[in-house]
Formats: C-alpha cells, sequence, structure tokens
C-alpha cells in the first residue's frame, strides 16, 4: 500500500507514540552487530509488528549506531518482547532496552534526525539513514496518519537545525575523524597507501577526507569491481575484487572497512599470510564488523572499531557544544508545534461534525429565506451561498471550540504541520 493509499484508509485515533530501542549509549559495537545480521530488512521488521498487532503504524531505524522501533498505536510490553525476540541481550532490558513515550519519544525522533543524539554531534549521515526507514516503511504499507506526520515533523526541524544554528559547521563525520587519527600515526598521508573496503557513502566519505589531506594512493575494493572503479576513478585510484584484498594488504598501510557483510573479511589467518611485517592502520566503520576482533592481538597491528572513533569524537566536542543547546531550543519549539498539531487532531471530529451541522443549517435557512426564488436560483447558487456562510461562522465557532480546549493556533512563520483529513490524497515526500 501507497502512502497516498493508507492516508485515505487509517482513520485518525489516539496513539501512544513509542520508540524502543539501543543505541552506541546503552549496547557496544558486538551487540548491534547481532541485530544488524538478524533484522537485515528493517521494512519487514516494521511489517511483522504490524501484522503481529503490536502497533497500528510501525518504522524501524537501523544503522551501525542504533536500532529504534518507531510505533504509533503500539502495545509497550508487546514491542519490548519482540525486540528481545531479535536478539538475546547480555543484561535485563531495563538496563539496555530504551522505551520512549509521546512527547519523550517524538523528542528523541527530532535529536536524531537533526545528529544531536549522534556518535558525532552534527554529522550529516544520519537525517538520510532516518529518510530512508521512513520510506521502507511506506512501502510496506506500514506508515499511515500519525507516523507519517511525525517523520515530517522530524525532517522539518532537522532541516531547521541545520540551517539556524552551526552544528553543521562544526559536525564531522566518522570517516573524518577516522583519517584524522590516522594522521596521528603517519604524519603525511601523501606517502601512504590506503585500502578502501567498500563503495557506498561511508567509503566515498573516507576516499575524499583522505584526498583533501594529500593521500594519493586509494585502492578501492568492493564485490562489485564496476563501481569500486566507478568510486577509484573519481579520487585517481585503482579498483580490486574482494578476492584479491590478501594480495594488495603487503603494500597497504591504512585499510578502512565500510562494507555490509555478515562477517569479517578481514581475520588473523589472513595477517598471518602477510609476507610485510610494515605497521597496518586498520579502521573498521562497519556493523557487523569488517575486521575480527582478535587483530588488535597482532604485532605492528592497530585496530579501531566504530565505538573507538566515537570515543575520539568525544574528545573533540567543545566547538559543538553551544550550538547543540541552540539546536535542543529549536527541538523544543518543534515540540510545541507538535503538540498543537496533536491538539488539533484530537478535536477533530468535533470540529468536522459542528461545520457539517453548521452548513445543514445555513442551507435549511437560505431556502426558507429566499421561499419561492429559491427554485429560480437552482441547488448549485443555494449550495455556494450556504456554503460561504457556513464556511465564516464555522471558522469563528471553530476557533472559538480551539481555545476552550486549550489548543493554541499554529504559528504559520514556524514548521509547517498540515492537518491531512481522511479521504483527503496526499503523496510521500522524502
Amino acid at each position: 500500500m501507497n502512502l497516498g493509499a493508507a492516508l485515505q484508509t487509517v482513520e485518525p485515533f489516539e496513539p501512544n507514540l513509542l520508540v524502543t530501542g539501543v543505541s552506541f549509549r546503552t549496547v557496544g559495537v558486538e551487540w548491534r552487530e547481532k541485530l544488524a545480521q538478524r533484522a537485515a530488512q528493517p521494512e519487514v521488521i516494521a511489517d511483522n509488528i504490524v501484522r503481529q498487532g503490536l502497533a497500528r503504524e510501525a518504522a524501524v531505524v537501523s544503522t551501525c549506531n542504533r536500532f529504534e522501533i518507531v510505533a504509533a498505536g503500539g502495545d509497550g510490553g508487546g514491542i519490548k518482547t519482540f525486540f528481545q525476540s531479535l536478539v538475546d541481550l547480555p543484561v535485563s532490558n531495563e538496563e539496555l532496552l530504551y522505551q520512549l513515550s509521546d512527547v519523550a519519544a517524538v523528542r528523541h525522533l527530532y535529536r536524531v534526525s537533526a545528529s544531536l543524539d549522534s556518535m558525532v554531534v552534527g554529522e550529516a549521515q544520519i537525517l538520510g539513514q532516518v529518510k530512508k526507514a521512513y520510506q521502507q516503511a511506506v512501502s510496506q504499507g506500514c506508515v499511515g496518519f500519525y507516523l507519517h506526520h511525525l517523520f515530517q515533523s522530524a525532517f522539518q526541524v532537522a532541516k531547521k537545525v541545520r540551517s539556524h544554528t552551526d552544528i553543521a559547521s562544526h559536525g564531522v563525520s566518522l570517516s573524518y575523524v577516522a583519517v584524522r587519527l590516522a594522521q596521528q600515526i603517519f604524519a603525511d598521508l601523501s606517502e601512504t597507501s590506503v585500502v578502501i573496503v567498500g563503495s557506498g557513502e561511508m567509503a566515498e566519505l573516507a576516499a575524499l577526507h583522505l584526498c583533501s589531506h594529500g593521500c594519493r594512493k586509494i585502492i578501492v575494493a568492493n564485490r562489485t569491481v564496476e563501481r569500486a572503479a566507478q568510486l577509484a576513478e573519481r579520487f585517481g585510484g585503482f579498483a580490486v575484487s574482494l578476492g584479491d584484498l590478501d594480495r594488495i594488504l603487503d603494500t597497504a598501510d591504512i585499510v578502512i572497512g565500510s562494507i555490509s557483510i555478515d562477517r569479517p573479511i578481514l581475520t588473523r589467518a589472513t595477517l598471518d599470510s602477510r609476507k610485510s611485517d610494515r605497521p597496518l592502520f586498520l579502521i573498521d566503520l562497519g556493523v557487523p564488523r569488517n575486521f575480527s576482533a582478535d587483530l588488535a592481538k597482532v604485532d605492528n597491528v592497530y585496530l579501531y572499531n566504530i565505538d573507538d572513533l566515537g570515543a575520539v569524537a568525544a574528545e573533540n566536542k567543545v566547538l559543538r557544544e553551544t550550538a547543540a543547546r541552540e539546536a535542543e531550543i529549536v527541538i523544543e519549539y518543534g515540540l510545541i508545534q507538535f503538540e498543537r498539531w496533536r491538539q488539533k487532531i484530537a478535536a477533530q471530529p468535533e470540529i468536522v461534525d459542528l461545520r457539517r451541522s453548521i452548513e445543514h443549517i445555513c442551507q435549511s435557512e437560505v431556502r426558507a429565506g429566499l421561499g419561492p426564488q429559491a427554485d429560480l436560483l437552482g441547488p448549485e447558487a443555494i449550495q455556494r451561498i450556504s456554503h460561504a456562510i457556513s464556511q465564516k461562522v464555522g471558522h469563528e465557532l471553530t476557533e472559538l471550540l480551539e481555545r476552550q480546549k486549550g489548543i493554541e493556533p499554529a504559528d504559520r512563520e514556524g514548521v509547517p504541520f498540515i492537518i491531512v483529513p481522511t479521504g483527503a490524497k496526499r503523496a510521500a515526500k522524502s
């Protein structure tokens, strides 16, 4: 089911919004790795949640740093049990698995989308990852009335954070942190030989940062040599297949892993067959991990995984703290707007009934007032006159009803949250 169909068929309900999951703050890379392996298709997980009746709407945000189920109209306990069935966490759910509801859940999704809850505050990749999660859930028909508005508002807030604060100026990526770390070991990157495993976004960012810091010898290894060649060509390097990785390790100084794979591609056995004893710097950006953890025990091998890079990034966060505080204000303003939207939705059935009653009364009174002249004007003219009157009266009474319920008018200069009535057609936005 596409989003337009979902918005037409899903009746508005009063949901409890839930975010349930784990992140780099609560579990290490080995447990996020297990989740990534068990839930290779997040949209299928979302579909299972809806089909099992654990939520009316669901989406799954799965990245190297978090695995979160976003649900509307959900059974909190049921979703926690479902989550636990994906992977046996090392201790009780309460210690590692968080669950946020309503305002806290909305605030969390806003902060994640705006990269305030990232290993590297201000990094740009996370918004694209959240958008992908939304689009995947839409493709499965798991997004309806409420999650559509929740995600769209999160995207708007994230956009405002990046345009109205300096968070983007001080934001970096883990690829950037990796390259800065390499500079601490190799003073002159122009003399180093770098192997990048993978050809996706993180691999491309790593290549960009390496080139900007003078690196001229880049080899891209990938399952599909054609894709590796496209990336290598941009940076004056050359491409090889994953099968050739062992052969080129003897000449490598730095190896960056950023490929999606279910088991390590570099193991202890791989390095034992290496002829060179030159120092080797391994940067593992993958979840699941690309490099076996026991490589850290090999002489002259320096291994950093994604959690290690996060720790390095945390040491350099001072420049981003002021921008992050300003961003939190944008987040809180977005929350106010979202709560106003929820209040309007809660009052909408009464308002719709009120407007229908007003229009019916207006039609009756116009006909009665015109008497015999009504037949001369015709039904369409009567409809236009009565509708114009009912709209003006209805607007005044709607505002009065909203004030009685404590609903403040939306700020038209703020984040645009649009009420989509049942039956209205609306295309999906990315």
